[in-house]
């Protein structure tokens, strides 16, 4: 049997407390999670939950506390056009790859031809020809 649970990210409390009570009438964890759609380790949480506490917390959501700003971002690079994404992020404070996430964001593309010294092309490797017997 393939069980598809429910994706939702939030529950209310009101549904947390009647998958409580289901499964205090004496079903058990399985057959609880299936008659509401939720994996067994959620209901575990939830019952982890409601015995200590009591009732169901509302979790806050983390501040989006962004460190670019489209404008902040925009001035930077029209004073440094060449600027590499390490750079940039030194400047800002950020890791590189919230500068890649914010110029994503805003459909900028900063491709660099970073020739490095001491490389050369490639050597083609010719091979002795085999010759079949017959």
């Amino acid at each position: 049997m393939e069980v598809w649970y429910n994706r939702v990210m939030a529950y209310d409390k009101k549904f947390k407390k009647r998958t409580i009570e289901y499964h205090e009438e004496g079903n058990s964890r399985r057959k609880t999670a299936e008659t509401f759609g939720i994996s067994p380790n959620t209901l575990n949480t939830w019952l982890k939950e409601y015995r200590e506490h009591g009732e169901f917390t509302v979790k806050a959501k983390p501040a989006n506390n962004t460190k670019l700003t489209e404008k902040a971002l925009l001035e930077y690079f029209e004073n440094n056009e060449d600027s590499y994404q390490e750079e940039t992020a030194k400047h800002f404070g950020v890791s590189q790859s919230g500068i890649l996430r914010a110029l994503k964001r805003l459909k900028i593309t900063r491709k660099k031809n970073k020739t490095f010294q001491g490389t050369r092309p490639r050597k083609s490797v010719c091979l002795p020809s085999v010759t079949r017997k017959n």
